[in-house]
């Protein structure tokens, strides 16, 4: 009796754990769109197109890129320190300016009280078309999907600068919403 009691039990955690672990994995994503700040960053597109997914727009954002002089000293220290990896976790504090926020400073320690969003910053800096060396922050928002055949319509607003990324954000993690065109 003891025996058949145990595979019960048994029976019961093999199904229950792998849907656990399942919600848990939703627990994040549910939590920033439900309570997170709703923030809006400029955009900078390019249209391609996935056999698999269909029609998506691969965004850019202003925030990005990071002038090597507005890079604290500290992380420039971690970068040289780096030897394998080419990528450093940093958060990027975003304050309000108007309708769009904007990165306000980048650290390698978590901003408290703050709006901020969580990336890699890449080890390597290049020259922009500017002149100005900067580096590369990858925030994971890079991909949005839009119906089949409005990429290009997406893609010309971006060409004239009218185009805005909307997301929730909630302790360093982003959830890119909707895409839409400056008012």
């Amino acid at each position: 009796m003891n025996m058949m009691k145990n595979k019960r039990i048994g029976f019961i955690i093999a199904l229950t754990l792998p849907l656990l672990l399942l919600i848990g994995l939703t627990i994040k994503p549910i939590w920033t769109l439900t309570y997170g700040d709703d923030v809006v960053l400029l955009t900078v597109p390019v249209d391609p197109r996935d056999l698999l997914y269909g029609d998506y727009v691969t965004l850019r954002y202003e925030i990005e890129e990071v002038p090597k002089n507005e890079v604290s000293s500290a992380i420039l220290k971690k970068i040289d320190k780096l030897a394998n990896s080419n990528w450093l976790t940093v958060y990027g504090k975003l304050v309000q300016q108007g309708d769009i926020y904007v990165l306000d400073s980048l650290s390698d320690k978590k901003p408290r009280g703050s709006v901020y969003l969580t990336g890699k910053l890449s080890s390597y800096d290049f020259q922009d078309v500017d002149g100005v060396y900067v580096y590369s922050v990858d925030f994971g928002l890079e991909r949005y999907f839009v119906p089949e055949n409005t990429g290009k319509e997406l893609e010309d607003l971006s060409a004239k600068g009218q185009l805005v990324a909307h997301l929730k954000v909630k302790n360093g993690y982003g959830i890119l919403k909707k895409i839409t065109a400056v008012k």
